[in-house]
């Protein structure tokens, strides 16, 4: 029964891990659209947003 446990928690980090991961991208990259120049010379870099 312990082995389950054990397996569930590896799981379960591992998981956590990735979208650890995944948020901090996210917000690393709404950041920078949040302060980009209002020109827009850096509009290149967000072709996924528009």
């Amino acid at each position: 029964m312990e082995i389950i446990f054990i397996i569930t928690s590896i799981i379960i980090f591992f998981i956590a891990i990735l979208l650890s991961f995944q948020t901090y991208k996210y917000f690393k990259t709404m950041w920078k659209f949040k302060n980009r120049k209002k020109d827009g010379s850096e509009d290149d870099d967000f072709e996924y947003f528009d």
